[in-house]
């Protein structure tokens, strides 16, 4: 097993650069709503699930257990987004869809981003040799409010998305992993345009 993380850590330059190119390509076309994002999604999260899986910290083994957590949810979410989108594009016609947030959805999940956030990091910290626990923790918790927002085509989901970024940036400088810090900012950029994209062009749907 542990020649086998190794290995993994030592893939992690072209794997980032895989995941980097299909990340970028997955944000394009999620600012134009076009279904295949979905399958995109599924290689970055596979890319990124092994690069997290397998990182050492100097010689010791330094799993990020946050990030091995998001991206396995991630797998699922694209998952239940490709079937959610079929049924909206057909109610839409085919335009971006975009499905209003109300105010009660919008309360619980700002329960639960304030909630989840210390606890994660607690548990982070206290059970797992994570070397960011609480910015990793935060990040967590964004990505998998803003990955749930949008399989149900919420473009509030680009917020959420913005600042789980912008933390998980912070994870992967840490890392010097620069290539993958990289693509998280690109990502920023294109949901700044998909939002505008989104408002601009889409159609509301119930």
């Amino acid at each position: 097993m542990k020649d086998i993380l190794l290995w993994l850590s030592s893939t992690h330059s072209w794997l980032q650069v895989v995941s980097f190119a299909c990340g970028m390509t997955y944000m394009i076309l999620q600012v134009f709503q076009h279904r295949w994002m979905w399958y995109f999604s599924i290689a970055v999260s596979v890319t990124a699930l092994i690069i997290a899986v397998s990182n050492h910290d100097g010689t010791e083994w330094a799993p990020l257990w946050a990030q091995v957590a998001l991206n396995v949810y991630l797998i699922v979410i694209a998952v239940v987004g490709i079937i959610k989108w079929r049924k909206l594009d057909g109610e839409s016609g085919g335009k971006i869809h975009i499905v209003p947030l109300s105010r009660r959805r919008l309360v619980t999940v700002l329960c639960i981003v304030a909630a989840g956030t210390p606890l994660l990091a607690f548990v982070l910290g206290r059970f797992t040799s994570d070397p960011s626990p609480l910015i990793d923790g935060a990040s967590l918790v964004l990505s998998l409010v803003a990955a749930w927002l949008l399989s149900q085509s919420h473009i509030e989901q680009y917020l959420f998305w913005i600042a789980g970024n912008l933390l998980i940036i912070g994870v992967y400088a840490g890392q010097s992993k620069w290539p993958m810090a990289a693509m998280y900012a690109g990502y920023i950029v294109t949901c700044v345009i998909g939002y505008f994209n989104w408002k601009k062009n889409g159609v509301t749907v119930e």
